[in-house]
Order: structure tokens, then sequence, then C-alpha cells
């Protein structure tokens, strides 16, 4: 009879503990459906946008700034941030200083992110696919003999397996503010290198903290249409919301962790809109790409390393770039990550002497 009992409560408890759990289920996959929103416009073209149609006839957005009338130098190509980033306003302001060097600047969209077309499924975006992009747009859409790349954070990524893979394509490398190597350093028993005991920081280098936000923004991530929309792309590679969805929680995440780019935040610049959501996911997957240092080693590219004094990434994260391929390393003070918000002047003329070294100017 007690046996009969207690099997009766545990059976009640059960029924209790599935109902709860189907009742939650029911409301997560309720507010799931729930669209989300953006408290940013999404990016407009400029009437300097033109675009590019790759070999598989996704469009890539880019603006031209015309610099060299004589082809006398090989053009620029600008590498934003991200993966979904964009190109901003601001650094299109920067680059027409380095254009009236003659330089041709050109800056692009990546696929996936701004004006440039997003991909039919997640998990068409990759790494790999912004390097061959690359490619793509130097020997055919520009059909350039050789270029200069300028890569800014993750864009100094692409840059760097680029380079590992077509040097005789890139006659410089300029790594801006450069996001952590990846894939991340082994050793050879299989232990990640410590960087910053590889590299420490120099006595004469006085880094400052920058405003923690990264925290506070990544709560976001717990709308359960967000929890929902990753699933889906990862385990089913679809897409639960839409890309301007997607996109437009990029650009309000963004209008809260720029402020962490910055050392003064009143020098943050407004958000344009052209953030890109699932190119952001699947782009900073690493697992299967090959490690680039030993190929940046043997390259013979000149390299210079700009870093902010309050940049988020870590000395020794920058250093690498220049240690790999024999570069230069220059600190700029009073600097964020996004180092030509705040030092503008500091960053074009850095960038305009070493493209100038061994020009005869």
């Amino acid at each position: 009879m007690e046996k009969n009992k207690l099997k009766s409560i545990f059976k009640g408890i059960f029924r209790f503990i599935f109902r709860i759990f189907g009742i939650a289920l029911l409301i997560f996959l309720g507010l799931s459906l729930i669209p989300l929103s953006s408290t940013v416009k999404p990016i407009q073209p400029r009437p300097s946008t033109q675009y590019w149609t790759l070999n598989d006839g996704n469009k890539i957005a880019y603006t031209k700034i015309e610099g060299d009338t004589l082809d006398q130098y090989p053009p620029v190509i600008f590498l934003h941030g991200g993966p979904g980033g964009y190109i901003h306003s601001s650094i299109i302001e920067q680059m027409e200083v380095v254009a009236q060097a003659g330089y041709d600047v050109y800056l692009y969209d990546q696929i996936g992110s701004g004006l440039s077309d997003r991909l039919a499924k997640p998990k068409d975006y990759s790494f790999y696919r912004h390097v061959r992009d690359l490619e793509e747009i130097v020997t055919v859409q520009i059909a350039a003999p050789s270029v200069i790349l300028i890569g800014q954070s993750f864009g100094s990524l692409v840059a760097a397996h680029f380079v590992a893979d077509h040097a005789t394509l890139v006659e410089k490398v300029i790594f801006t503010s450069p996001g952590l190597l990846q894939p991340e350093q082994l050793d050879a028993n299989g232990n990640l290198v410590d960087l910053e005991a590889l590299y420490p920081v120099p006595d004469n280098l006085h880094f400052e903290e920058s405003l923690e936000v990264f925290e506070e923004t990544e709560k976001m991530l717990l709308n359960p249409r967000i929890i929902m929309t990753n699933v889906s792309a990862m385990l089913f590679n679809f897409k639960w919301a839409s890309d301007r969805e997607m996109d437009g929680l990029v650009n309000t995440m963004a209008t809260r962790f720029t402020s962490g780019m910055v050392c003064d935040s009143s020098n943050v610049l407004p958000e344009e809109g052209g953030g890109g959501g699932y190119v952001h996911i699947f782009s900073n997957w690493y697992v299967g790409v090959e490690d680039p240092r030993s190929k940046l080693a043997d390259v013979k590219v000149p390299a210079l390393v700009l870093q902010g004094q309050c940049d988020q990434a870590s000395y020794a994260t920058a250093y690498e770039y220049a240690a790999l391929l024999n570069g230069e390393y220059v600190f700029i003070e009073d600097a964020g990550h996004e180092i030509w918000w705040e030092q503008p002047q500091v960053f074009t003329s850095r960038i305009l002497d070493f493209l100038m070294k061994d020009n005869g100017e």
C-alpha cells in the first residue's frame, strides 16, 4: 500500500515537472516568434557606391577613391573589421587623404555585411570565404599585378592569411588594431602558446584599459528568438530570423560596444547600419583553418602594425603580426581600437610614411 502511494506521488511529481517544462517550452517558442527590432536604420547606398559581381553571382559593394591617374603605385585595398563590420563613412574620409598621395583606394563591404549581398544559408559563410573573395577581387575584379592591403581588426586576419598564401600579389601590408591571429598558436605539446610571455609589453609603452562593454552587450543575446536563431543555424543551417533582423541586432549591439573602442567615449561616431548578423556568427569559426605562421615567417612583404593606447587587444596580439613578418610596430597614444576616430592625422601620416618609404619620396 505504501509502495503504491509512493509511486502515485512520484508520478504526480513527474507529471507536474513535465507540464511545467511543456509550458515553459511553449512560452519560449512563442517568444522566439516575436521579430527582433533595431534601433539603427539599415545602411543606404552612397553616391560613390559601386558593385562587383563575383563568379558565384553575388555582389560586393565598394567605393573607389581615384588617386593614381598614372598607375604609378599599386592600388590600396582596405579590409574592414568584424566579421560583420562594414565600411563606415569615416574611414572613406581617411582614405581620401591616402588617395591624394597618388594611390587608388578600394574599400569594400565583405560578403554578408554593409551593402553587399547576404548568402542564402548561414553556413555558406566561413573565414576562408573572405580570403577567396579577396583573391578574386585582386586578380579578377581589379586585375592588379599587386596590391597594398590595409586590414583593420578582423580585416588583419584576412590580410595575414592572404599574404601567407599569395605573397606575390601583395606589395605591402598594414595591420591596424589587428585581432588575435587565428587559429591560436600551439606549442609542440599541443598547448596554447602564452603570447603575453612571448611578447611582453615594453617598459616605454603605457596602455590604458578601454571601457568594458562586452559583458553588458552579450546580455542582449539571451533573447529567445536569438537563441532559437543560433540553434537553427548551427543544427539545421536555417535562418529562423531574417537577415534584416540579425543585421539590426548587430547594429544595435554596436551602439553599445563601440564605446569600448575609444579612449574617450565622447569620440564614438554614430552607427550607420551596415552590420551583418549571420556572417558574424559563421566567419568567427576557425576550426579547420590552417595556421599561417610558418608561411608568414618566410614572406618578405614589408609590414606595418598600428595599435592604439586603449586598444581592446593586447600588445602581444598586435605585435605578433610585426614579429612574424619582421615588420614595424607603431604605438599611438590617446587612441583606441578605431584609431582614426581619435587620432586621424597620426593614423594617415603613419600609413603614408610607410607607403612612401622606398618610393623615392
